[in-house]
């Protein structure tokens, strides 16, 4: 094939990708909208540019120019300060699973152990395959799945005997009620770390408690595009003072090399945005996840509650399904375009709803609608002819909102 045969491949496959956008009801947990005001630092003056270290690199070694890229990084450590109370904010590293394999690498120390939320209990399914890839001995966090939560009686009495544990890891990607931290009896010697990738946006918004309010011997790691609205970048905060020693030379230049500046340059501008709109914008997911888990149960759709009788304290919503059932219904969710997802564990049957997508739009106002198109593929997946007019009402919500407007980027 020559060069216009792969052109014209190319613009029909985003022309392709471009109408499944517009028409989809976007219910992934793990997605989000983001704005052309951040999305304007990608391919700034700033992308392809080089720089190794951070706050102790050697600027002798680094290439000329990457001073101006180190005020980028100064300027991400402060706007993060301000949103997070951490006094070491790092974005150097290029996605949330890139981070968990770096502080792995970093902190762990193969002598000992670590306990971790595992994939029954909604932990994410790579920690426990990068834990073996690079040597580090794991065992679960004990977890009470009648309560949704830490069973943090057997969690306490593990740590209170088990003089082998370095570190707790949480990382959740299926999470309606975040760990209470303050009910762990932690012992001086073992530390945190917690994966905040799917609720960044929510700690920044201050609708969940911030884990590094809890202690000194936590450090918070995470992904930058799920309820925290930005492109892909890893994320590293702590005030511990022995953890950011360890960090600080390890992430660059030990094991990354190529920092991505327009990346991290975006994550700015979406601080910016939460800055300004990041607590109305929490809020809102919070409770669009809370009305439409309230609307689905009145069609008698079971939907798991938290300890309190929310449906959720997060941006996510579960709803049970039939195990015999899970597989064809989600063929119906993906032939329709909702692009939810699938769970067959110990957390739950069924599927796993987010909403911090729509909850940036006017979908707010439409959850009686958005609870009625679920329900009939749920249970009416026959009906097309009423499912795709709803779709097709929900898809034209998509309007921008907690997003500021001005461009001020050359772009390049």
């Amino acid at each position: 094939m020559n060069y216009d045969g792969y052109y014209d491949r190319l613009v029909s496959l985003y022309n392709e990708y471009g109408e499944f956008d517009r028409s989809k009801i976007p219910l992934c947990a793990a997605e989000n909208y983001v704005s052309p005001f951040v999305k304007q630092g990608l391919i700034s003056k700033y992308e392809g540019k080089y720089i190794s270290g951070y706050i102790t690199r050697d600027r002798e070694k680094d290439f000329i120019g990457s001073d101006y890229l180190e005020k980028i990084l100064m300027l991400a450590n402060d706007m993060a300060a301000d949103l997070f109370g951490a006094k070491y904010n790092d974005f150097r590293s290029l996605t949330g699973m890139n981070t968990v394999a770096l502080i792995l690498m970093t902190l762990i120390d193969k002598e000992t152990k670590i306990l971790i939320t595992d994939p029954q209990s909604g932990g994410h399914g790579s920690l426990p395959k990068l834990c073996t890839n690079l040597g580090v001995r794991y065992e679960s966090i004990p977890y009470d799945y009648s309560l949704m939560q830490i069973d943090y009686d057997k969690l306490n009495y593990i740590l209170a005997h088990d003089d082998t544990i370095s570190f707790l890891f949480f990382c959740q990607s299926d999470v309606i009620q975040p760990p209470e931290l303050k009910l762990i009896k932690l012992p001086p010697r073992v530390g945190i770390i917690y994966d905040a990738t799917q609720t960044l946006g929510l700690i920044a918004g201050k609708v969940l408690p911030n884990p590094l309010s809890v202690c000194n011997n936590i450090i918070i790691i995470g992904g930058t595009h799920k309820t925290f609205p930005s492109v892909t970048c890893g994320y590293v905060a702590t005030n511990n003072d022995g953890y950011i020693q360890k960090v600080n030379q390890n992430i660059s230049p030990n094991f990354l090399r190529n920092v991505q500046i327009n990346n991290i340059t975006s994550v700015c501008l979406t601080m910016l945005e939460m800055l300004k709109f990041g607590t109305d914008y929490a809020r809102k997911i919070v409770y669009v996840a809370n009305d439409l888990g309230a609307a689905l149960n009145e069609y008698g759709i079971p939907v798991k509650h938290t300890t309190d009788g929310a449906f959720s304290h997060t941006h996510q919503l579960f709803i049970e399904h039939p195990l015999d059932k899970v597989d064809f219904t989600y063929s119906q969710f993906r032939n329709y375009g909702i692009t939810l997802n699938k769970r067959k564990t110990n957390y739950v049957t069924g599927f796993r709803v987010g909403v911090q997508e729509i909850a940036r739009y006017g979908f707010d106002k439409h959850i009686s609608e958005l609870a009625r198109l679920l329900y009939l593929i749920l249970r009416s997946p026959a009906e097309k002819a009423e499912i795709m007019a709803l779709k097709a009402q929900l898809a034209q919500l998509k309007t921008d909102q907690y997003v500021i407007d001005t461009i001020f980027m050359e772009l390049e």
